[in-house]
């Protein structure tokens, strides 16, 4: 454990120093990206991941760009001619170490290409957390401020979410007579004038089902922890019938699918069939804000499916894990205007739910520039 090094720890370090809240959540977030060739295409692919993983603010990404260029961005030494640099970063202690190889012809394009090879070691969570945690130890014995280690840094925390699931009830009376009816046996006694049998009546037990549909992978691989802990919490502590999940990447087209891995198929048409008419539905996606683009062929394709889950279902609404400041002008924003969308925080999970049982009047209120 002690040969183990991570990449990018030092600027991990250097932001927490300056005060941003991160956790081994969040750099175990940045490995998996990493591993699962995400922001290794080049430098400032990197820079974009990790900024989006691990800063909340306009001034948290200030700091983060200005630390990246410090820390990781290095002056590329020139080559000769007829050659063509590949990069090959590996992990060291200072971040990210580069080399250049192979020759290229000149007046050509080049490309960089960036590898990471991670000590087997630094896979397993247990060894990531036991560095991390080595680090800011060693940070105050340098004199440094040291930082509590989070694990759980989420807009809204799983205990949140379990208490929210819980107000999306559609209770029904059904099962053996066993619960006693106060009322309709204070009305027996004074019909009879004695008492002798009390009314019983079934227990109440919550009959709503909820369907999720999440979106995976590109600008959502961020929030797949949040995803999937939205997922556990409805289905351990919903206290619902029924918590189904499908997913989809940017927008539903054809397919839904039933793994994150996205190869269990189903067609749309089927998808919607399978799901119940009393069934609340909630989509989870950024819908293009975390890139802030405006993809007008996303919007068509959005509008198209939400018609056609509307005769299917009676109700649905949508969480938005970015700030909704960030909505505007992007397709997230146009797509709010014909789904209730919310910002997903405690406030904007109960503001959904509240959605999910006809209460529309909460998201007009909430985000009333979105009506305009």
């Amino acid at each position: 454990m002690n040969d183990v090094e991570l990449p990018l720890v030092d600027l991990f370090y250097r932001l927490r120093e300056h005060g941003l809240p991160l956790g081994v959540e969040e750099y175990m977030l940045a490995l998996r990206a990493l591993q699962a060739g995400f922001g290794v295409d080049d430098h400032r692919a990197l820079e974009q991941l990790c900024c989006t993983l691990w800063t909340k603010s306009d001034e948290e990404a200030c700091l983060f760009h200005r630390l990246f260029e410090q820390l990781v961005m290095q002056p590329v030494t020139p080559i000769r001619e007829h050659s063509t640099p590949e990069i090959h970063a590996t992990p060291s202690s200072q971040g990210l170490t580069t080399q250049l190889s192979q020759p290229v012809s000149p007046g050509k394009p080049t490309t960089l290409t960036m590898s990471f090879s991670f000590a087997p070691e630094a896979e397993e969570p247990l060894e990531v957390v036991q560095a991390v945690r080595r680090g800011v130890y060693a940070n105050w014995e340098m004199g440094r401020p040291r930082y509590n280690l989070l694990t759980e840094y989420f807009p809204v925390t799983r205990r949140q979410m379990k208490q929210s699931w819980r107000h999306l009830r559609y209770l029904v009376r059904e099962g053996p007579p066993e619960e006693l009816d106060v009322a309709a046996t204070v009305e027996k006694i004074g019909r009879d004038g004695v008492l002798l049998k009390p009314v019983l009546v079934p227990r109440r037990s919550n009959r709503a089902e909820l369907v999720l549909l999440i979106d995976q992978d590109g600008s959502m691989v961020p929030f797949h922890a949040l995803s999937r802990q939205l997922v556990e919490t409805a289905r351990r502590g919903g206290r619902l019938k029924e918590a189904g999940v499908y997913y989809f990447h940017d927008y539903p087209g054809m397919y839904l699918y039933r793994d994150s891995a996205r190869l269990e198929a189903q067609p749309i048409s089927k998808a919607l069939e399978a799901i119940s008419e009393r069934a609340a539905v909630l989509i989870v996606s950024d819908a293009g804000a975390a890139r802030g683009y405006f993809d007008p062929e996303r919007v068509k394709r959005t509008q198209d499916f939400i018609k056609q889950l509307k005769q299917s279902v009676r109700y649905h609404a949508w969480l938005n894990p970015m700030p909704n400041t960030r909505w505007l002008r992007t397709t997230a924003g146009e797509i709010a205007r014909f789904v209730p969308m919310f910002e997903m925080n405690r406030r904007g999970l109960d503001a959904a739910i509240s959605t999910l049982r006809g209460r529309y009047a909460y998201w007009e209120k909430t985000y009333p520039w979105m009506m305009q």
